[in-house]
Order: structure tokens, then C-alpha cells, then sequence
């Protein structure tokens, strides 16, 4: 499951695999984040310079039974999530 995200004129692409437990975080189309996980909920941590200044990225990836989802924030304050 793919999920592209548009945040502060940039993009954020979530990559999630149920069968392997691979999670990938992508922005602007460079390699953030990757971990292995079979847990319903990961963090995925990570800076960014915008405009000058440092944004500091929380991706949650969420996974389990009923489906897939996420929540992004940006500077601690959430930009986006599904559902």
C-alpha cells in the first residue's frame, strides 16, 4: 500500500507491506526512513530543511486488521492522516 502525501509544498510517500512488515518514508523522493514492523503503529522520525529552517517529521504508520493507515506531523502539529 502506497500512500502520497502532499505537506507544506513538499511530499511525504508512505510505502507499507502487510506479507513482509517493510515500511518505507520517502520525501521529495529521498529515503527518510525504513524499518521492519508487525506492530499496528510505528513512528517514523525525521528532519527536513525548508525555506532555511529545520521541520522535524513524524510519520505513523498504522497497520492491522481492518486496514491501513497514517497520521504526518509536522513540527508536532498533525498536516495529514487517513483515516
Amino acid at each position: 500500500m502506497t500512500f502520497q502525501i502532499p505537506v507544506n509544498g513538499h511530499w511525504i510517500e508512505l510505502w507499507l507491506s502487510a506479507w513482509t512488515g517493510k515500511e518505507r518514508v520517502h520525501y521529495d523522493g529521498q529515503l527518510v526512513s525504513e524499518k521492519r514492523s508487525f506492530m499496528f503503529e510505528t513512528i517514523h522520525s525525521f528532519q527536513a530543511e525548508e525555506d532555511g529552517q529545520r521541520a522535524i517529521y513524524e510519520v505513523v504508520a498504522t497497520t492491522g486488521l481492518t486496514g491501513y493507515g497514517y497520521a504526518v506531523r509536522r513540527n508536532g502539529i498533525i498536516q495529514s492522516h487517513s483515516p
